[in-house]
């Protein structure tokens, strides 16, 4: 034990930014579950009352940080919890941890309406995919209970276009297995036994407090439980732990690190009786307390209420490269990164505008910028020194919004540093213009669901590691009709792990490159049923370390166009429409590509597929096209028409030209 606490004792860890605001209503709870770490149940005394909760709320109202995160306990027990969802709902990202069965109770079921009015996600706890299991550790009735309720919120369209996530954590005193493999066996095993899906599962260590600890020393396990985790002790989980940008309040309106350290009455240090209306959390600074529970958290992937982290480094592997090692993109070893000549002339008419250090800085792998931007609010998910950012902000005009997110500090303070030039260079009286430091899997936590309506990333996906996330992510940023226009890199095979996780490979975009196959797979399932294709291109290899890393697979880079549009089908199929182009866009007057397979004259009509009709319809592009046709008869598959990309063995090395 002198070893483990040498370890913590060596741990110094600082908040970052904050991102989330997390809401502890106190411990009362419909359930008593044999591993809370807050001593929750149906006597439960803490509880936040009115005068807090409005106070706290009047607080979340005034600062920037979107996500709010409100957990208990069962919140909805909480009288004043409805208080929260009525002043938060249409302003923040709200996200709430519940018990599950409590929505199946007549008191309390108005809750899910409420949820689905406000776009609440949820995340709600089953621990086994098995009955006895879950009922031992929660208590009689709960799984069968839970899973009726996760039936009613499919319905009402959780799991698909409303968030919805399951949290597992071990019946006992022993390590979940690997997060992937999980979701796969929840996923596969609900949907096939009760048709139920959602949208991903977080799996969490128990936390040995409370009455999890009770138990563990009861049963006289409790070093070895800590033995445990010091043994799977991954010291590279520690800058990746969520107290980092995350602070809880608690019931009492004070502030905690986390909701573990909440549990144990331990406030964030040199803050002991501040509370939370009395701080700015959008400034908010402080040293974390670490203590021997908190290695329940960097355990092998990592751990914490949001699930695992990773095995695989790849903050440490992408920071470093994009931050320290590379000092332009001749660097690269891949011809990934495109010359400026082949850029589209809408975009090549800005760039002399951009400043040299943002260009010089700037690592992509197309030009993931369309047509049309005007007014527009859009998202650049990796925006790195901000190129692509501050070129749509220019299309889009002052009216518009942008908003660049990038995880790498060095590329961040460049994109930073040249606002107000960049503003002034445009003419802007008002900055249309924001970067946030954060993963670009935090996304959700800065953008409002369908407030998108475009986001772009330029060869940046591929340096994610759940990806499937990212895309269902978007999907929910987007408006109707917004879409997804991105370049990366795609791979004619899957990767074996000796290239996966090597850090060159990884960093110069190849390592994370996905079979195009599987991408399409994943863009279907998160929405976006006719991803389209605007260019590709082989990418050639010009280290020779590197070509003889990756053998015979090769890479290409793909610049796509995903819609979300209801009604979009997985297929084209024929409908008897026809488009015409009225002509009108700028830098597109008399011809308009909606994808390398579809090219629109002017006044010229044109037989199109149903998806084509929707995509040409029901997007910003609507005003500029006439649509004949409805979809009342059904004439069979709209022959080769979309799709011809991903239906190929592999990505033909056709001559359109670079993609940027």
């Amino acid at each position: 034990m002198n070893e483990v606490q040498n370890t913590i004792n060596k741990i110094s860890l600082k908040r970052k930014q904050l991102s989330v605001i997390q809401i502890n209503m106190g411990n009362l709870c419909n359930h008593a579950c044999s591993h809370c770490h807050i001593d929750a149940s149906p006597e439960g005394k803490d509880i936040m009352d009115y005068d807090t909760s409005t106070k706290v709320i009047d607080k979340l109202k005034k600062i920037n940080i979107e996500n709010i995160e409100i957990t208990g306990g069962t919140p909805e027990m909480n009288p004043n919890f409805p208080i929260f969802l009525k002043e938060l709902g249409k302003l923040k990202n709200l996200t709430v941890r519940s018990s599950l069965t409590i929505l199946n109770s007549s008191k309390y079921s108005h809750f899910k309406e409420l949820y689905k009015k406000y776009h609440v996600k949820i995340i709600a706890s089953l621990p086994s995919i098995l009955e006895d299991i879950t009922d031992t550790q929660r208590g009689k009735n709960y799984y069968k209970t839970s899973i009726n309720v996760l039936k009613d919120l499919n319905e009402m369209g959780y799991g698909t276009t409303l968030p919805l996530d399951i949290v597992y954590n071990p019946a006992g005193d022993y390590l979940p297995p690997e997060q992937a493999q999980l979701q796969n066996e929840f996923r596969n095993f609900l949907g096939e036994n009760f048709g139920v899906s959602f949208n991903s599962l977080s799996a969490i260590v128990n936390v040995p407090i409370k009455r999890f600890r009770d138990y563990l020393v009861k049963n006289n396990r409790y070093e070895d439980y800590i033995d445990l985790l010091f043994t799977n002790h991954n010291k590279a989980t520690w800058q990746n732990v969520m107290c980092r940008s995350l602070l809880t309040v608690g019931h009492d309106g004070r502030i905690y690190d986390c909701d573990f350290n909440y549990a144990l009455r331990i406030p964030v240090k040199g803050f002991e009786e501040v509370y939370f209306w009395d701080i700015d959390p959008d400034n908010f600074e402080s040293e974390i307390i670490v203590a021997e529970h908190c290695l329940a958290c960097t355990v092998n992937r990592g751990s914490s209420c949001h699930g695992e982290f990773t095995d695989f480094d790849t903050e440490k592997v992408v920071k470093d490269y994009y931050g320290n090692m590379l000092s332009s993109s001749n660097d690269l070893k891949t011809t990934a990164c495109c010359d400026l000549d082949d850029i589209p002339d809408y975009v090549k008419d800005i760039s002399p505008l951009i400043a040299d250090e943002i260009q010089m800085k700037f690592y992509g792998c197309g030009s993931p910028i369309p047509l049309h931007l005007e007014e527009c609010s859009v998202v650049d998910l990796g925006c790195g020194t901000g190129r692509d950012s501050y070129i749509v902000s220019k299309l889009a005009g002052e009216h518009g919004k942008v908003l660049g997110i990038d995880m790498t500090n060095e590329q961040i303070d460049v994109a930073r540093k040249h606002i107000n030039t960049q503003m002034k260079a445009f003419g802007y009286e008002n900055k249309n213009v924001k970067f946030v430091h954060d993963y670009i899997e935090n996304a959700t936590e800065h953008v409002t669901p369908e407030s998108a309506d475009v986001v772009i990333s330029n060869c940046v996906i591929n340096l994610t590691e759940d990806k499937g996330r990212v895309l269902d992510d978007i999907y929910r940023m987007l408006k109707n009709g917004g879409e997804l226009y991105f370049s990366d890199v795609y791979a004619g095979r899957r990767l074996p792990d000796k290239i996966r996780k090597n850090d060159l490979l990884y960093a110069e975009c190849l390592g994370g490159a996905l079979y195009i196959k599987d991408f399409i797979r994943l863009a279907r399932k998160a929405g976006f049923n006719d991803p389209r294709v605007m260019n590709s291109r082989e990418i050639e290899i010009t280290d020779k370390k590197v070509k003889d890393l990756v053998g015979n697979a090769k890479f290409y880079s793909v610049t796509y166009r995903l819609f979300k549009i209801n009604g979009l089908e997985d297929a084209c199929e024929d409908y008897g429409h026809v488009a015409i182009y009225k002509g009108g866009l700028n830098y597109s007057e008399n011809r308009f590509i909606l994808d390398e397979e579809h090219i629109f004259e002017k006044n010229k009509p044109e037989r199109v597929c149903g998806n084509t009709a929707l995509m040409l319809s029901e997007s910003r592009f609507k005003d500029y096209f006439t649509i004949l046709g409805n979809f009342d008869e059904h004439f069979g598959a709209f022959e080769d028409c979309g799709g011809k990309l991903q239906d190929r063995e592999r990505v033909d090395n056709t001559d359109k030209g670079c993609c940027c």
